[in-house]
């Protein structure tokens, strides 16, 4: 999250804005979440490391579990307290509240509460006469100590706000990038390479080699545009990937400008978060699935050495027709005797026992008992296979998932084939996701994005529409609509592109794809989600790709 100081300077002077303000109430819906209600604001504080940031928020969330000892601390000493200031320590990453309220006992109180906007560190430490009360983070080190009781410190930077830069460092054989970062308060790499970027020069020059007045050139404009309220956020592939608190021109993004700036904020970090949980859930349910192969793969390896010993089965066998065929020879012996392999002629010693016709006998049983246990074996050793390639192709699934409703249809897939335990809370609504859909040459082609659409493509298509599959291998369903065309060349070799694009080739030069008449194409009753056999099919070797956009 590029929330450094300078974008916090003008988060500031927003929140400034409803000073003298009385807090109404202070709620946690999350472990790193804190949401301040005013009578015409909320002031969201977000502590989470990849999104930490604090602004005003679009809407109250007063949902929460049971509220932190902390959060209950922060509603005794700070509900209904009136919020005199707002002020930013310097340039840094760190906010002061001073809170006003009258006490029975103590009369006009006055408590700071500081939120530190620092990544992994970030922190909130309520203080009172200069004394931590208590903090969202405890921290124990050799440069800080932040623990109830103790005395409060601003952590100081070392560097210098940009509005009290009189002049820079002087000659030194380090990058311009690098003493940049070292001199001023509250700028992040993005924000020093901007400053470098409008100088003209590239970040790695040594700053020996860098002229003075082009830097202090640009830290003016930049003073000026902080002057002004909003704030820029830039888009790739629709998505916000950066926000600043002024224009970034060495970025060759689409740029829109919030004139609220936590509007834009807030539309940067709504996508974070967005991502950041489509990624866990990826990762998550990725492991559950590696989990389930590694588990099927050591059973295999166990099996197949049990088919191993089955293979002893004929041995047993041959020895008690030896027995057999040699009972008039041994009537009457025990323990070892000779015998001779009518197939190869040798001499063989054989252990008939007491009784040669009961050895016999327990040598064919065991015999029969092992067929029986290697037919068990190898339809054991073939269902895991099967489910092996259904996981492999689920895995496939999940890693070409681009959107949360797909996700979820896939995480329900996986509770109700049992690689998931079933959800006891209330089930929300859920979303439907669409196929990928693109038209080539006048037809319409479809692309399954999970096992479930996969299946409703089969299902649900025409007879003569066409069936693409990346072959022997995990991939997505394709059908090209025929509406009882005959479908070109180019459009056969396209969307058997796009199969070999959505499957586990995706990366390779040339893929192998299948492709068939949807009524060539059938789900056996019991076939896993996705799971399909086909026939009359041909098969056409592909570059693969994927739908634009």
């Amino acid at each position: 999250m590029p929330l450094d100081g300078v974008l916090l300077y003008k988060v500031t002077q927003e929140i400034k804005k409803i000073e003298g303000k009385h807090l109404r109430q202070i709620y946690q819906p999350t472990s790193v979440d804190y949401y301040f209600l005013f009578r015409s604001s909320t002031v969201r504080v977000c502590l989470k490391p990849d999104v930490s940031h604090i602004s005003l928020a679009e809407k109250e969330k007063a949902s929460e579990k049971m509220p932190s000892s902390f959060t209950m601390l922060l509603r005794k000493e700070l509900k209904g307290a009136k919020l005199l200031k707002v002020e930013q320590i310097g340039m840094d990453r760190s906010i002061r509240f001073l809170f006003e309220k009258f006490d029975e006992i103590e009369g006009v109180v006055r408590k700071e509460l500081f939120v530190e906007i620092m990544g992994m560190h970030s922190n909130m430490i309520l203080v009172k006469d200069g004394r931590i009360a208590d903090a969202h983070k405890k921290i124990v080190t050799r440069r800080r100590e932040i623990l109830p009781g103790k005395d409060f410190s601003i952590f100081p930077s070392g560097k210098i706000s940009i509005f009290d830069l009189k002049e820079l460092p002087g000659e030194s054989e380090k990058s311009v990038r690098n003493v940049l970062l070292s001199t001023l308060e509250g700028f992040s790499p993005t924000s020093v390479e901007e400053v470098i970027h409008r100088a003209g020069y590239d970040p790695d020059v040594p700053w020996k080699d860098v002229k003075h007045e082009r830097i202090l050139g640009v830290l003016e404009e930049v003073k000026k545009e902080l002057e002004i309220p909003g704030v820029f956020v830039y888009y790739e592939k629709g998505h916000p990937v950066e926000v600043s608190a002024f224009r970034l021109t060495m970025l060759n993004l689409k740029e829109r400008y919030f004139e609220r700036l936590s509007e834009g904020i807030n539309e940067f970090v709504r996508w974070k978060e967005e991502k950041s949980t489509f990624e866990n859930t990826k990762n998550r349910l990725t492991r559950v699935i590696m989990k389930r192969i590694e588990d099927l793969e050591d059973l295999e390896e166990k099996l197949m050495k049990e088919i191993a010993e089955v293979e002893k089965a004929e041995e047993y066998k041959k020895i008690g027709d030896l027995i057999v065929q040699n009972l008039w020879n041994i009537k009457g012996k025990s323990g070892e005797v000779e015998l001779t392999d009518w197939e190869t002629n040798e001499k063989i010693v054989v252990d008939v026992g007491k009784d040669p016709t009961r050895t016999a006998q327990k040598l064919y049983n065991a015999y029969k008992k092992l067929l029986r246990k290697g037919e068990q074996l190898k339809k054991r050793i073939e269902e895991i296979q099967k489910e092996k390639e259904y996981l492999y192709q689920l895995w496939q699934t999940i890693e070409d998932a681009e959107d949360t409703g797909t996700l979820e249809e896939i995480e329900e897939e996986m509770r109700e084939v049992g690689l998931l335990k079933e959800k006891k809370e209330e089930k929300k609504e859920k979303r439907k996701s669409h196929f990928r859909e693109t038209n080539y040459m006048g037809f319409k082609i479809l692309v399954g994005r999970n096992n479930r659409q996969n299946d409703e493509l089969v299902r649900n298509s025409s007879k003569e529409d066409l069936w693409f599959h990346a072959h022997e291998m995990p991939g997505a369903h394709v059908v090209v609509k025929t509406n009882g065309r005959k479908i070109p060349e180019e459009v056969i070799e396209y969307a058997a592109s796009l199969a070999a694009g959505y499957s586990k080739g995706k990366n390779s030069g040339k893929v192998p794809v299948d492709y068939t008449f949807i009524k060539y194409v059938r789900k056996p009753k019991g076939f896993k989600p996705g799971m399909v056999i086909y026939t009359n099919y041909k098969t056409i070797f592909v570059e693969p790709r994927r739908i634009e956009g």
